[in-house]
């Protein structure tokens, strides 16, 4: 087949590196032609050894470039020669034909500090009035929604001023048009990998009560990763689109251009780099330098998320530190009121006791006179009945 001898004339027959490197004529050739200028070869040493690897193996036909290095994606995603590709991937994207008017400038409104990870950042307006923002990130950013609606919200107050200024006293809200925030991650941030049999994330803006008053902001978002590890049988235009951009295997882009033959004119501008080293060696590096450059911010940025959280779990270990010495002042004040009516109730009861004692002395002397008024009266009643006695025998 046509699509076959194309995959050909793409990769060589042979596969897997090391045993590539048996065929010591393919690999000298390539590297003949490298070191035939100073400078590339230069380059191509000051390479880790595995980005030299890839890059022969490209050269000797086993693997494609990895189109989200960024001067690759430049070079084939120029939308200045070639709008006609971006406005398919994002038609196809968006699930609907679209028709881009104008590549628009970032201006001083772009969140210039997040760029370093970013591959691919366009901003466009469609024939319908809409903004578009399509990003390609090597790094999945922390916090993707709330950056996402910074963007959106960015891009909407930019249509609103254009529409002010080209409308004027003709300006209603009902020419708001909406906004599009498509973000791809060649490696997605953990959030999404609670969702490993999902590629593709729309927002839906709607009310609790169903009420419908149309969504002016969408966000979509693509983790390259994830659509990686999924299997697909079938390949439909989208999935051709991700294997493009998230894949460098021989068999993935054949099946691409088996069902897709568009996609031949761009891999044959890929191939052309193939047979000028010095340009690709070039590139090459500069797409690893831009690598290294966003890695050490990566790790920056994730470090500073660490600490953050750190901190964070500090203050609330301190908050509750700090509840927990409230609530043990607490005790401490009930203990000690505690104490106190305790002391008082003790006092009370040795009060009380001492009556009691004092009682029961005055009552154990109130039963020794009861017991000597017992007695007297005992010696009286005898008297009287010794003085009765007497009497009854004077008679």
């Amino acid at each position: 087949m046509h699509y076959e001898r194309l995959a050909e004339a793409i990769f060589f027959p042979r596969r897997n590196l090391p045993e590539d490197l048996k065929d010591v004529r393919a690999w000298e050739k390539v590297m003949e032609q490298i070191r035939s200028d100073t400078y590339t070869y230069s380059l191509f040493m000051k390479m880790p050894s595995e980005a030299q690897r890839r890059l022969v193996e490209f050269c000797m036909g086993n693997r494609n470039l990895k189109i989200t290095y960024e001067p690759f994606f430049q070079h084939i995603f120029n939308p200045e020669l070639h709008p006609e590709r971006l406005t398919m991937l994002i038609s196809t994207i968006l699930k609907q034909k679209i028709k881009i008017i104008h590549v628009m400038p970032r201006e001083g409104k772009r969140l210039s500090h997040d760029s370093s990870l970013v591959i691919m950042d366009i901003l466009v307006e469609l024939e319908d009035g809409s903004y578009v923002n399509v990003e390609i990130q090597k790094f999945g950013y922390y916090f993707p929604m709330q950056r996402s609606f910074c963007y959106g919200a960015d891009m909407m107050v930019r249509q609103y001023a254009k529409l002010k200024e080209d409308l004027g006293d003709r300006f209603t809200y009902r020419h708001m048009r909406p906004v599009y925030v498509i973000v791809l991650m060649e490696n997605s941030p953990k959030e999404f990998s609670a969702f490993p049999g999902d590629y593709m994330h729309r927002s839906i803006f709607q009310f609790d009560t169903g009420l419908e008053l149309g969504n002016l902001m969408n966000l979509i978002y693509i983790p390259l990763d994830i659509f990686r590890n999924m299997p697909h049988n079938e390949i439909g235009e989208l999935e051709a689109w991700l294997y493009f951009l998230g894949s460098d295997e021989p068999k993935d882009i054949n099946r691409i251009i088996e069902k897709y033959p568009y996609f031949e004119e761009l891999y044959q501008e890929i191939v052309y780099f193939r047979y000028h080293p010095k340009e690709l060696v070039g590139m090459y590096s500069e797409a690893l330098e831009i690598l290294d450059r966003n890695t050490v911010e990566f790790m920056l940025d994730d470090m500073k998320k660490e600490a953050d959280d750190l901190r964070v779990d500090l203050n609330k270990q301190e908050a509750r530190v700090a509840e927990l010495g409230n609530e043990l002042a607490e005790r401490e004040a009930q203990v000690a009121g505690l104490d106190a009516e305790l002391s008082e109730k003790e006092a009370e009861i040795s009060q009380k006791e001492a009556e009691i004692s004092q009682k029961e002395a005055e009552i154990s002397q109130k039963d020794a006179e009861i017991s000597q008024k017992d007695a007297e009266l005992s010696e009286k009643d005898a008297e009287i009945a010794r003085l009765k006695a007497l009497l009854e025998q004077r008679k």
